[in-house]
């Protein structure tokens, strides 16, 4: 009979190891520059304003394996010097692929200014225009980060002001003011009058632009004004309008999701519902109801109030339990919605309650719930009655 001979024990260590060698993330290990450029090569957007797409390329020049092996890592250097940083290749699943590099970019971004903004362009123009659930879902989580890598406040202030768009004839004047005082136009004069394009930046995003992707392409412009600039006078001012620019952008990008009743894409709500609570904190639950109650043309063709999937209202319905006092009965009015559409916590709840008849609603006993923290009942009772009593009290 033959005998069996046992492997040597470095035959198993390798066995072990080729898991490790080729089962990385393509994006383990990049800097948050390879990643942005690894995005360019990959995604882009086609079309003018307002019927942009996302295109994928199926063959891009993506970070050679070694790059992002995680084994590899303290020798990637000059194995990149030897053999080059990327390589051309064909991409089987470049939605995939783009999805693991949206995933680690907030960790790389470390809070850098111009790192960040370059990064909230490209979660912006994701969250707004791909078709996958997933990809948009990575790029809001990616813009909050970016916030509160920075510690911006998108949510701070009077509501109605944020999502007040700028008066035209200030943008004009803004846009004439920052070409001329920008830093090609004013040349290599010392003691140079910095006032007007302070003047210039200090109107430019004082008030939200009008379009989602005009206010994308603002944060690209003063970025690039800010590499322009040497005057580090005029570089703290280009950041400051830079930081209120992207607080533009992430307001209406997630204000704008939550608008939406695609049912494909209830889990990017639920995200949005999520990164606004978490930016903005209690104060935002009335202006999350605002915004997602429906519209007169909406009402008009008969559809739902308040988005019809069920984890949203639950989620809608969790928020507002968490709210007491003046807030639990605050409204939110809203620019160009008529004020007898503003809708409070409470009243969202008790409205909830007594449409769900059905004994087995999934919304009926949360909201009873819900409503009776607000109210700061001492006991939860589960008859509605109550709940129609005290509706009807209210002015």
């Amino acid at each position: 009979m033959r005998t069996m001979t046992r492997p040597d024990s470095r035959w198993w260590r390798g066995r072990a190891m080729l898991p490790l060698l080729t089962s990385c993330s393509v994006a383990t290990g990049l800097t948050s520059g390879e990643i942005l450029e690894e995005l360019d090569e990959i995604v882009r957007i086609d079309g003018t304003s307002g019927s942009q797409t996302v295109v994928y390329a199926q063959r891009a020049r993506v970070s050679s394996w070694y790059m992002h092996n995680a084994m590899l890592q303290p020798v990637r250097a000059p194995l990149a010097w030897m053999f080059g940083r990327r390589t051309l290749l064909p991409l089987e699943n470049p939605g995939k692929h783009v999805r693991e590099l949206l995933a680690e970019l907030p960790d790389e971004t470390s809070g850098r200014l111009l790192t960040c903004a370059a990064a909230a362009s490209r979660f912006g123009w994701l969250a707004e225009l791909d078709g996958n659930p997933q990809t948009r879902v990575l790029a809001i989580d990616g813009l909050s980060h970016v916030c509160r890598q920075l510690d911006l406040e998108p949510f701070a202030g009077s509501f109605f002001d944020l999502i007040t768009p700028i008066e035209p004839e200030v943008l004009e004047l803004a846009r004439v003011g920052l070409r001329s005082s920008r830093r090609s136009a004013r040349g290599e004069q010392d003691g140079v009058d910095l006032a007007p394009l302070q003047k210039a930046l200090e109107q430019i995003v004082s008030a939200p632009l009008f379009a989602w992707d005009g206010r994308l392409a603002l944060i690209e412009e003063l970025g690039a004004l800010h590499v322009e600039e040497t005057n580090p006078e005029a570089e703290r001012m280009i950041a400051a309008a830079m930081r209120r620019s992207i607080e533009h952008a992430v307001r209406s990008i997630l204000l704008g999701t939550i608008k939406g009743r695609d049912r494909n894409f209830a889990e990017v709500r639920l995200c949005a519902m999520e990164q606004i609570r978490r930016l903005g904190g209690p104060r935002t639950v009335p202006l999350m109801l605002a915004t997602m109650r429906s519209t007169r043309d909406q009402t008009a063709a008969n559809l739902p109030t308040f988005d019809p999937d069920s984890l949203v209202q639950l989620r809608l319905i969790h928020y507002c339990g968490q709210l007491k006092g003046e807030l639990a009965h605050s409204v939110v009015h809203l620019p160009g919605r008529e004020e007898w559409e503003a809708t409070s916590a409470s009243e969202f709840l008790a409205r909830t309650v007594l449409r769900e008849h059905d004994y087995y609603s999934k919304l009926r006993t949360p909201a009873i719930v819900a409503l009776s923290w607000c109210l700061e009942r001492k006991s939860i009772d589960p008859d509605p009655a109550w709940v129609r009593k005290w509706t009807d009290s209210q002015p």
